[in-house]
């Protein structure tokens, strides 16, 4: 049953001494009900409150409260709150939960009945409505060195976000009981999805304020901007930044990735003597690169301490694993033999596949030999999600290169610029065979892809052979150089450069085609 809010606020008083401490009240009592005690001497900056009480020593205004209330919240320094309470102390049963919070809101500290008293919870609560950083040292929060920022769409089901945790934490490498908390913005407070999911997995939600997120962003310049949560809720993101800002020395070790009305980023703190439940530095790990994703990773790695190898099918991407990390790179195109030669011999315990999104080869096949193995597997793919959400309309969804042929034949689409590979190029035939015979491709400068090019009917002058990365600039400039009329581009997402594509054509006002699928 629903209780009203002088019945809640009998459970939770606020006790300050000063000016600074009856503000940081008020700014709590306006999210929680709650009586607040002051000193006569402040009483008056609390002025047109109700349920605010004044008091001359704090000692007897505690040994009154201490047995009234559930819950304690002292604002001021925890040897004051120590020495206070401790006559009133009888045992964790019964004694009221207690948390410390400075004047400053630097620190909101569970300092008596963590855990059956429910000051825990009250430290999160209370470092989610004032920036405080919560301060709990129960032996099972801190040796959890994981938080998870979670970002939901509006009405996100619990079963989603719970499946969207769980599959990142596999990702990240560790299982859902490593995890502190749950971090997300302050916008989600009202999600009952999110607030289902954390009771059912058992963690505590820690908000951000907005001002937290708006400052991370400012001093983080190379961190992932989105320009949908910034239109939704005014910051440029949520999981990423709230999973760092939650920590301590906090580090992303899975940045955002998307699931159904979730995006998810797990982040790990680094400490004196952190434990590692994710890959222990005996554990030695197989990179799948050929990605940008494949290098960070390496380095990530290779900044903890957990030797690896990291492989990749081109001469191209061999030189430049070589040139980062020496013998550790591997040019190697696996069949199903040679990866489980290769992972038995180096005594491999993680594959972590770091492959182009539309692999169509090894990803099924590490997946299949790491489980005749019984070795982990973790997919780090990069993230395709994009939006059709730019208000441009001329931007199109297809499902595949053939539907993308039918629509540029419907459109009358006389130029087309095709980014989607030098793999799959049976449309040039098609497209000839209508009479569109002006195809342009942009494939990597490498023997076989020209000769992809060239064997499928491609013009020589039409072939555009280049390497990445390609800046919105240099995609307007190859627009108007070769007088393009449409781009078409795979669903590769952000690191793919699918903004930039986006960018060029909207600023040439030709029409972009997303195909969500190769074939």
């Amino acid at each position: 049953m629903e209780r009203n809010k002088s019945t809640l606020s009998m459970e939770t008083a606020l006790i300050a001494l000063n000016q600074e401490g009856a503000n940081v009240a008020r700014a709590i009592a306006e999210e929680i009900p709650a009586q607040i005690f002051v000193k006569n001497e402040a009483l008056h900056f609390l002025s047109g409150m109700t349920d605010v009480e004044g008091f001359s020593k704090l000692s007897e205004c505690v040994a009154t409260a201490f047995n009234k209330y559930r819950r304690l919240i002292f604002i001021m320094s925890l040897g004051i709150v120590n020495r206070t309470i401790a006559p009133h102390i009888k045992d964790k049963h019964t004694d009221p939960a207690v948390v410390t919070l400075d004047e400053s809101c630097r620190f909101a500290i569970s300092t008596l009945s963590g855990h059956e008293g429910g000051a825990n919870d009250l430290t999160f609560i209370i470092s989610s409505i004032t920036g405080a950083e919560p301060v709990v040292t129960t032996k099972t929060e801190s040796d959890r060195i994981y938080i998870v920022g979670v970002g939901t769409k509006k009405g996100a089901l619990k079963e989603d976000i719970i499946y969207a945790i769980t599959e990142g934490c596999k990702m990240a490498g560790i299982t859902t009981d490593k995890l502190r908390c749950i971090a997300t913005a302050w916008a989600k407070k009202n999600e009952e999805g999110l607030l289902q999911a954390a009771e059912e997995l058992s963690l505590h939600i820690r908000y951000i304020p907005k001002w937290m997120i708006e400052h991370y962003y400012n001093i983080t310049p190379q961190a992932a901007r989105s320009e949908t949560a910034f239109r939704s809720i005014g910051v440029h993101g949520v999981s990423e930044s709230s999973a760092v800002l939650s920590g301590k020395n906090a580090q992303l070790v899975l940045p955002k990735t998307i699931f159904k009305k979730v995006t998810i980023a797990v982040a790990r703190e680094k400490l004196l003597f952190s434990r590692k439940s994710g890959y222990g530095p005996r554990d030695m790990v197989l990179i799948l690169g050929g990605t940008t994703e494949g290098v960070c990773e390496a380095q990530r790695l290779e900044a903890e301490g957990v030797p690896f190898y990291i492989s990749t099918a081109t001469e191209y991407g061999h030189n430049l694993f070589k040139e980062k990390f020496g013998d550790r790179a591997v040019l190697a195109n696996f069949n199903h033999n040679s990866l489980k030669k290769f992972i038995i011999e180096r005594n491999i315990r993680r594959i972590i596949d770091c492959t182009h999104p539309y692999a169509q080869i090894i990803t099924p096949l590490a997946k299949r030999v790491s489980a005749e193995l019984d070795i982990e597997y973790i997919q780090k793919s990069r993230s395709t999600d994009v939006t059709d959400d730019l208000g441009y309309d001329k931007l199109i969804f297809v499902k595949s290169l053939d539907e993308c042929v039918k629509k540029i034949l419907e459109l009358k689409i006389r130029k087309p610029l095709f980014t989607t590979g030098s793999k799959e190029l049976g449309f040039i035939k098609q497209l000839a065979a209508h009479g569109i015979s002006d195809v342009f491709v942009r494939v990597l400068p490498f023997e076989n892809s020209i000769s992809s090019c060239i064997t499928n009917g491609v013009k020589p002058q039409n072939i555009i052979g280049m390497h990445g990365p390609f800046g919105a600039e240099l995609n307007t400039a190859i627009i108007r150089q070769y007088g393009v009329d449409c781009l078409i581009t795979k669903k590769t997402g952000k690191e793919g450069g699918f903004f930039e594509k986006a960018s060029a054509a909207m600023e040439c006002g030709i029409f972009i085609f997303v195909v969500e699928r190769e074939g």
